[in-house]
């Protein structure tokens, strides 16, 4: 469980970096944009589309880095081919979480309101990411949240990576362990299979956040007072 932890965190922490520094940043900025959209100087598209590009390889800069230190440091899969599908994991897990900040942000319109929604948006995706709440347990009215919530895809994905090559597990203390990785999945109510699914859907939705932001800039853009 030390290690599911460690996963969880590492989604938690890029989520929380990414969106909020993307929320106090774009939300002051949209003004300056606005008067000078409205004064001529550029398209909405143009800018949305430039910023999102100008920004990226900084937050994928980040993002190799502190998932680096931290793979390392807690002794993850040694397989470098997993470490590698890790790094892909949480960069697009941060993505979409930029996604989302961009999304709140053209929403809300100010960074009063952009904070103010934000963690109470968050917290429910948090809670249903699969590391609180075990998936069996989550009651059948709520379960629909976590089918929106990029945690649980990505937990799900990173804790794959990280156990299905797993032959045994050795326990420091005597104690009950878990015999092997595919157990660990099993034990989460994750399934193997699932791989390729969660990447696709973390995808789509830092797609469709982006679009729901862009759309909503638009919208705010051709309302000039």
């Amino acid at each position: 469980m030390n290690i599911n932890g460690a996963l969880f965190l590492v989604l938690t922490n890029i989520t929380f970096q990414n969106m909020f520094s993307v929320v106090n940043a774009f939300c002051l900025e949209q003004p300056i944009f606005l008067r000078e959209h409205w004064n001529g100087m550029y398209r909405t598209d143009v800018y949305f589309l430039c910023k999102t590009l100008a920004e990226a390889p900084l937050l994928i800069f980040m993002t190799v880095l502190f998932t680096s230190i931290l793979y390392w440091m807690v002794g993850l899969n040694s397989d470098y081919q997993a470490f590698l599908i890790c790094l892909a994991i949480v960069i697009l897990v941060a993505n979409t979480a930029a996604s989302f900040g961009y999304m709140v942000s053209c929403i809300s319109g100010s960074l009063n309101i952009a904070l103010s929604i934000g963690t109470p948006l968050l917290m429910p995706l948090l809670l249903f990411g699969g590391f609180y709440l075990n998936n069996a347990s989550v009651p059948a009215y709520f379960i629909w949240i976590k089918y929106i919530s990029w945690f649980y895809y990505g937990n799900e994905a990173l804790t794959i990576n990280q156990w299905s090559t797993i032959k045994n597990i050795t326990c420091a203390t005597p104690v009950a362990c878990m015999p092997n990785g595919k157990f660990v999945i099993s034990y989460l109510n994750f399934n193997e299979d699932n791989f390729i699914r969660d990447i696709c859907v973390i995808v789509a939705l830092m797609v469709f956040f982006r679009l729901l932001a862009f759309v909503s800039l638009l919208i705010r853009s051709s309302r000039k007072t």
